[in-house]
């Protein structure tokens, strides 16, 4: 069984307060469009209001429309309807959805609004990395996550509201995630595809367990170029890593180790932003807002010694981008996906301005 196969293996054994997640990012390489499927299960703590799980999520991303930017969408099945495969191989499906080695297909519909998804990437490129300082994976820690798939190519076909759009050698990655109690805060960017360099790779992601004193805040940073690997994400250089979101839709970061630095911005429009409410298994609920049109800028740096004066050697523009903020209230002006809810309301018409 390969590497991706095993990260990807269920933990769920009927648990009661628990969460598990199957996603999928698909980045189309022109830019402006995405699509974002989720598979999840959910059992609630004991004592905690709600039943037992599974849903499909879909959203569809398109900065290039005015009239409808982003749609987002989820079918609730119970949990029964969960399937996970039998014959020692990875597989799962969720009613009529699926997602295996090498394919990912299924379809939600709600509130007036479809997305359908017949995906395929070739297993044998599917690689499971890290992407977290060394030693995590041995913690007890609140969730888990594995890099399942990480740069890999989808081709194949995405529906939205009848509209078809052929996906061709489009970059995004699978993530699988479990645990028994959701992350207060968290800010995620990933861009797999810069102009300057295509062997440039860059996910960033600082989190915050709990609002708490004793809680801290990670922010591991990594990137690959043609040139390097960096280490922004294990110590020393995890110590000096920044990452802020000045305004709704953007953030800034910052990291470097003893002779390497690099700076950046990520930034989306406001109006892509589709927010979700994941359910805690206590009962609390954490408030998601995500664009998969996200844009982002680096500034590397170098110096040959520590005490040497730093000289920029690079700049990466992205043309693909994933961009997440997780906390405890929701983003002004962004439309939420309740937990109960299947679709999202209607956008109320507003003037369209990038952050960027």
């Amino acid at each position: 069984m390969r590497s991706s196969e095993r990260a990807n293996l269920p933990r769920w054994r009927g648990q009661a307060g628990f969460f598990e997640i199957w996603f999928v990012v698909v980045l189309d390489l022109g830019g402006d469009r995405a699509w974002w499927l989720r598979y999840t299960l959910f059992t609630p703590a004991p004592g905690a209001p709600g039943e037992p799980r599974a849903t499909v999520w879909a959203a569809a991303f398109d900065c290039a429309s005015d009239a409808r930017p982003a749609v987002a969408l989820k079918s609730i099945h119970p949990v029964t309807d969960f399937e996970a495969s039998t014959t020692g191989r990875f597989g799962i499906r969720i009613g009529e959805s699926e997602l295996a080695p090498g394919r990912c297909h299924g379809r939600v519909d709600s509130g007036g609004h479809s997305i359908a998804w017949d995906l395929r990437s070739s297993p044998e490129d599917a690689v499971s990395v890290r992407r977290e300082p060394r030693g995590t994976g041995l913690l007890p820690l609140p969730t888990h996550v594995h890099h399942s798939q990480d740069d890999v190519s989808f081709t194949g076909t995405v529906t939205v509201d009848g509209q078809r759009y052929d996906v061709r050698g489009a970059p995004g990655l699978q993530k699988h995630l479990w645990g028994r109690r959701r992350l207060e805060e968290l800010t995620w960017l990933y861009c797999p595809r810069f102009q300057e360099d295509p062997e440039a790779r860059l996910e960033a992601l600082t989190v915050l367990p709990r609002r708490s004193a004793l809680s801290p805040r990670l922010t591991p940073i990594y990137l690959r170029t043609a040139d390097a690997r960096h280490t922004f994400h294990e110590v020393p250089g995890l110590l000096f890593s920044r990452m802020e979101s000045p305004r709704p839709g953007e953030v800034h970061f910052r990291t470097a180790t003893a002779t390497a630095a690099m700076r950046g911005r990520a930034w989306c429009d406001p109006r892509t932003l589709v927010g979700y409410a994941y359910r805690d298994p206590e009962g609390w609920d954490v408030h998601v807002a995500q664009s998969d049109v996200a844009r982002c800028e680096v500034e590397l740096f170098t110096r040959p010694h520590p005490f040497a004066a730093w000289r920029q050697t690079g700049r990466l523009t992205s043309t693909v981008g994933a961009l997440e903020f997780h906390a405890p209230e929701k983003l002004e002006h962004v439309r939420y996906l309740g937990w109960d809810d299947a679709a999202l309301s209607e956008p109320t018409p507003r003037a369209m301005g990038d952050v960027g």
